[in-house]
């Protein structure tokens, strides 16, 4: 495979996102060029084909809509050749030199390809058929104390139970991904959500009902990958996205319950829940012009001193932040001159919504360990410790997160 071929399927599986017309058209054109450099028919022919068929009616869309948000359902070269394949199981296997163009399908809106799968898919799913296994395991369960330690679950919480979550917290829906299908992963990613979302009830103080955002809130899995992230929030449909295990090659053993555990969007729930209530507030109960209390993706580290005057949600925001960016008028908090400091640390780092998000997180983490608890699924460091505050630090900022907290609780 040449090398402009890798970058094309590079470039491809890192399209996920918010996309214009220009990006569209120019990636188009790089397909174009990489397709006329291989031999028409062959496997490399074939996958460059594949991404131009997902990519192509974008241009059109994004003519018509200022931006267009894409969805990437393939995290390797193997998933786009496990696609390909399926393809070809639908079409008869036909050789790719003789098939016949397939009759047009609608779109969706991204033109990239399926968002979701509804319902509960099949035993003999191509997926379980990857594993060989058919029994489904549970392994996020309460009282597994590898994963999680925490107050006692009753045995009326059905955690496993996707339509139960929903109702118990009011969300608008539990979404999954195309690979996302064997019985047995979904069953535990719904788990590993139940009691996830039981446990930061109790820790940020809100009742099941007000946990979804007014039944704002859905949470996909594996379903809106964006690029390299292991998660991501999505403010404009207030979906909450964890990313699926990374799927070994074929071929290759692995324990799929260390898979679960160890890979994906584990860990990262804490953090993606921490945009929702940043969004919320700043769309629904203030109303800011970046539609975040924290000012969203803006690097400002000066204060608005007319919001650190108000006694709302978005003034105490204002007034965390400085608290988390400045030790006084003049010198940068010590956990701002580490990140300042950190030479891994790009642009994303200092973001105001990301600031926050981490800091949230560390304020779960806090509320945890203060109990002596843990939850995998909920929160759990990604990153070097230096992109974090310390469970210090974060003992002098506890009382600004609950004030925050009971301001957004007030606007619901």
């Amino acid at each position: 495979m040449n090398s402009t071929t890798k970058e094309v399927i590079e470039k491809y599986l890192n399209f996920g996102g918010d996309r214009v017309f220009f990006e569209f058209t120019a990636f188009n054109k790089e397909i174009r060029e990489a397709k006329r450099k291989v031999q028409y028919g062959t496997q490399e022919y074939r996958i460059l084909e594949y991404i131009h068929n997902k990519i192509a009616p974008g241009i059109e869309q994004s003519k018509a809509d200022t931006v267009l948000t894409v969805t990437i359902l393939q995290y390797s070269l193997q998933d786009i050749e496990d696609a390909i394949e399926k393809e070809d199981g639908r079409l008869g296997k036909i050789p790719a030199t003789k098939r016949k163009k397939p009759a047009a399908k609608k779109k969706a809106k991204t033109g990239i390809g399926k968002i979701t799968d509804e319902g509960k898919a099949a035993y003999s799913s191509r997926v379980d058929q990857y594993w060989e296994e058919k029994e489904i395991k549970i392994v996020f369960r309460p009282d597994n104390r590898q994963l999680r330690t925490g107050a006692e679950i009753p045995k009326s919480y059905e955690y496993t139970e996707a339509d139960f979550l929903k109702q118990h917290y009011q969300l608008r829906a539990i979404e999954f991904g195309n690979w996302v299908t064997s019985q047995r992963d979904r069953a535990n990613y719904v788990a590993g959500l139940g009691i996830a979302l039981f446990d930061l009830c109790q820790y940020i103080g809100f009742s099941p009902k007000q946990l979804a955002l007014e039944k704002r809130l859905s949470v996909a899995f594996g379903a809106r990958g964006r690029g390299s992230a292991v998660a991501h929030f999505e403010p404009s449909t207030f979906a909450i996205n964890i990313t699926r295990y990374r799927r070994p090659e074929k071929g290759t053993a692995s324990d799929r319950t260390k898979l679960l555990i160890a890979s994906g969007g584990m860990g990262s729930f804490a953090h993606e829940y921490g945009h929702a209530l940043d969004y919320f507030g700043g769309t629904f109960i203030e109303h800011s012009r970046s539609g975040a209390l924290s000012d969203g993706r803006s690097q400002r580290v000066k204060p608005n001193k007319a919001l650190l005057k108000l006694n709302n949600a978005q003034g105490i925001m204002e007034r965390l932040l400085h608290k988390i960016i400045w030790a006084s008028d003049n010198k940068y908090s010590a956990y701002y001159q580490r990140l300042k400091k950190n030479k891994e640390a790009t642009k994303y780092f200092f973001y105001r919504n990301e600031l926050f998000a981490r800091a949230f997180e560390s304020y779960v983490h806090f509320k945890m360990q203060k109990k002596k608890y843990r939850n995998l699924f909920l929160a759990e460091t990604k990153y070097d410790n230096g992109f974090y505050l310390t469970m210090a630090e974060m003992a002098k900022l506890e009382k600004d997160f609950d004030s925050l907290l009971q301001a957004i609780k007030k606007g619901l």
